[in-house]
């Protein structure tokens, strides 16, 4: 037999009982409808069904005469005043039987052949408010009843002071069971209405954690959420549901009056806030209503229900504003953006307006039910807007992280490879600086020394933070001793502090624990941040590193280290961007401070990292002081005691010889406001015998400019003040300068795509990236030199 056989029969068995199934259900379906339509009614059936109680009804007048009205209906009287009206009840009463009366907004008594069977009133178990709310009475009748004079009697302070509903007659059971028919549909709508909106706003929480935002369906569904409770406040059977339907009528108002206030917060979100000075009428009007009805009510000034058509008002100023700006978006194609709430907004708005004009017809029609139809559909295409929304912004953010992680693997796989060569130089310079007695190559090599240093620095930065941003760096904890943890960071405040006209202080509380346990190398780079920082940003005044513990317990501190300086400080309004990635403060101001904007980004994630925390307090212009605290374990608690800090000594360097050719005769100007790079530059120009001029800025150079003629301009592009595009604009528009059709030259450490083009679109001549390469230097020099002005040689010079 083929081994495929098996497989094929059981999946043809299979598909034929499926098949079998979907027919058996469709067959018994049928038949249970055709047996409902055709077949006799089994049913037992109550002699006292609930039904209309029809009867004659006359008013009793103050003077005791009588008018016949017509119940249900309605009669004229004043606020407040007693409307008396009387039947007489049936010959053929049955014992059980009972007559449910529906007073609305009225106080009633209701009298049998004289005798008192029913009073209510709610003065003494509602709050505030003067009528009584809503709710079927049921009178008990029994045999003796037959005949008998009905007295109904109501007061109203509203509207409804003479408005008397239809009376039912039947048990208990079937009058509850004929309300539930009557109005359970709008009941059941409302119920789920209910549980949806709550799972929608229940929904909306959760996403907000995961995408940080607002959604808007948050909106809609408190609208949906307010409507589905006033309808369930309005049904027949709430005096089933709730302990007190007092406080249940104020809900139903309240809940009407805020309708309008979410339901056009959505629409205005949605429509990303362009006709929001027209929505402020509605949402004003709305507040107000419900704010000043509310005190009205209170304090009995004016009742819920006499503010009927206001609340209509509001919900068709808002209906209208609505339909305007939908309108408009339509006729400008912007509906395109929400095309598919568009479409519900129409259906909604329609409803809305159907169930404001069948109140006016009838109040027992609709309340609300229409309105519930309309927002459901609105619902449905908000969340199928929604759920594109969201798919949309998943797909963002997932190339986001992509992006983010091919970023931060980029950078990681980048900092090792210049890393590597930077380690080197930094090594073979050290060489240098230890075998070379020569003085001028010692300062060449100071300055390598000092730039790879920095170089270094910024590499690492950048490699901490794509670790950082992958997830992927790790605390190495382990003892350590304090003292040489505080005299490295000393050692660097004095070596950084050396060149600059500033003094250091220290102030080490000698009774900290000798041998903590923790990450040594982190909490050094902390360090070494702020005191770089430090020292960068002071020009004058003094730098000083303090450090002390608050004890945790026994075996724990908080060891707390200050970095306290005199220099530029922070503007309180910075202060939030602080800690920024790729975030410095004043770049036009200190533009000339080398950093990446990354160490205080990275101190911050380090100091998390730790469970520690970072303060900052500065004034401008005075200082500033960041004190960080990271909890540490004590290992050895003997105080570390005074001692001195010893200070490292200046090493020596040397650089290497090249010969290529000479121009003794050629004027070259150089600007840049880098002093190491103008040193770099007359350093590599030397042996060419070239006269070379340095600028520190672009006013410097302008006025060199004036007075001698240049061969070639090399121009740094970021600088103070003037930058290298604004100074070349400026060169190329003085008509009495030697200088405005020399050859400039764009000297810039700017090299990502495109910056070339731009540089030439500028008005320069060419462009030469840094770090200075130097035979590059020596194509570009042969190129734009005069031919007449160049020599070559083979002499070493």
């Amino acid at each position: 037999m083929n081994k495929n056989e098996t497989p094929n029969l059981f999946t043809t068995y299979t598909n034929g009982i499926k098949i079998f199934f979907y027919i058996s259900v469709a067959l018994l379906f049928l038949f249970g409808i055709i047996a409902e339509l055709v077949y006799p009614d089994e049913r037992d059936k109550l002699s006292t069904d609930c039904r209309t109680f029809e009867s004659e009804w006359s008013q009793v007048h103050s003077d005791g005469s009588k008018t016949p009205i017509e119940v249900p209906g309605k009669v004229e009287a004043e606020y407040g005043e007693l409307v008396t009206i009387t039947t007489t009840l049936p010959n053929d009463i049955n014992s059980g039987e009972c007559l449910a009366f529906r007073p609305i907004w009225q106080d009633v008594s209701i009298y049998v052949d004289g005798e008192l069977r029913i009073e209510y009133t709610t003065k003494d178990s509602r709050p505030f408010g003067t009528n009584s709310p809503m709710r079927y009475l049921l009178l008990e009748l029994d045999d003796n009843d037959a005949g008998k004079e009905l007295v109904y009697q109501c007061t109203s302070n509203s509207k409804y002071t003479g408005d008397f509903r239809v009376v039912l007659i039947g048990d208990r059971m079937s009058i509850w069971t004929y309300l539930l028919m009557d109005s359970g549909a709008r009941m059941i709508i409302a119920v789920f209405l209910l549980l949806l909106s709550v799972f929608c706003i229940l929904v909306c929480i959760i996403l907000k954690f995961v995408y940080k935002k607002n959604l808007d369906l948050n909106y809609l569904a408190w609208t949906l959420f307010f409507c589905a409770f006033w309808m369930l406040s309005e049904t027949a059977l709430r005096q089933l549901l709730v302990k007190n339907i007092s406080i249940l009528s104020y809900y139903a108002y309240w809940c009407l009056m805020m309708i309008p206030i979410p339901l056009i917060t959505y629409i205005n979100e949605i429509q990303n806030k362009r006709y929001k000075k027209l929505f402020i009428l509605s949402l004003t009007y709305s507040t107000a209503l419900l704010t000043i009805s509310t005190f009205l009510q209170i304090f009995d000034i004016v009742q819920f229900v006499e503010v009927i058509p206001l609340i209509h008002t509001g919900l068709i100023i808002a209906i209208v504003c609505m339909i305007v700006t939908i309108t408009i978006d339509t006729i400008k194609k912007k509906i395109k953006d929400y095309l598919f709430v568009g479409i519900g907004l129409y259906g909604m708005l329609f409803t809305a307006i159907i169930e404001i004009l069948m109140y006016y017809i009838g109040a027992d029609l609709s309340l609300g039910t229409v309105l519930a139809v309309g927002l459901l559909f609105l619902l449905i295409t908000a969340i199928i807007k929604t759920g594109q929304d969201l798919f949309k912004s998943e797909k963002i953010r997932q190339q986001a992280i992509s992006a983010r992680e091919a970023q931060a693997k980029f950078l990681a796989n980048m900092s090792h490879e210049i890393r590597t060569p930077i380690n080197a130089i930094i090594g073979m310079n050290e060489m240098i600086l230890r075998e070379n007695e020569d003085t001028a190559i010692e300062n060449y090599a100071n300055n390598i020394q000092s730039a790879s240093t920095m170089l270094l620095g910024l590499i690492n930065d950048v490699l901490d933070f794509s670790k950082i941003e992958a997830g992927q760096l790790e605390l190495i904890e382990d003892n350590y001793q304090l003292t040489a943890l505080i005299q490295h960071e000393i050692l660097l405040l004095n070596t950084r502090a050396a060149n600059k006209p500033i003094s250091t202080m220290i102030d080490i509380d000698s009774s900290l624990p000798s041998v903590l346990y923790g990450d040594e190398l982190r909490i050094k780079q902390i360090l070494t941040n702020l005191i770089s920082n430090a020292v960068k940003y002071t020009e004058q005044g003094t730098v000083t590193i303090k450090a002390y513990a608050n004890l945790i317990d026994e075996n724990n501190i908080e060891l707390v280290f200050s970095v306290i300086d005199t220099g530029v400080g922070i503007k309180s309004e910075e202060l939030p961007k602080l800690f920024d990635s790729f975030k410095r403060l004043e770049l036009s101001k200190n533009r000339n401070i080398q950093g990446t904007g990354l160490g205080l980004n990275i101190a911050k994630q380090l100091i998390d990292l730790m469970h520690g925390k970072i303060a900052v307090e500065s004034e401008y212009g005075k200082g500033s002081t960041f004190t960080v605290t990271i909890p540490q374990k004590i290992i050895d608690k003997q105080p570390i005691g005074k001692f001195n800090f010893m200070t490292n000594k200046s090493k020596k360097e040397k650089q290497v010889k090249e010969k290529l050719f000479i121009a003794p005769n050629a004027k070259i100007l150089v600007v840049d406001d880098n002093s190491m790079n103008l040193a770099l530059m007359r350093g590599l120009l030397k042996r060419t015998k070239i006269n070379v001029d340095l600028a520190e800025s672009g006013e410097q150079s302008l006025e060199l400019t004036m007075k001698k003629k240049y061969d070639i301009i090399f121009m740094d592009h970021m600088m103070p003040e003037l930058d290298g595009i604004e100074t070349l604009e400026l060169l190329r528009k003085q008509d009495n300068n030697p200088n405005q059709n020399s050859i400039v030259i764009v000297l810039t450490a700017n090299t990502v795509t495109g910056c070339k083009e731009m540089y030439l679109e500028s008005g320069f001549n060419d462009y030469f990236p840094k770090p200075v390469q130097a035979d590059k230097l020596d194509e570009l020099l042969k190129e734009y030199l005069p031919a007449e002005l160049i020599e070559y040689t083979d002499v070493p010079t």
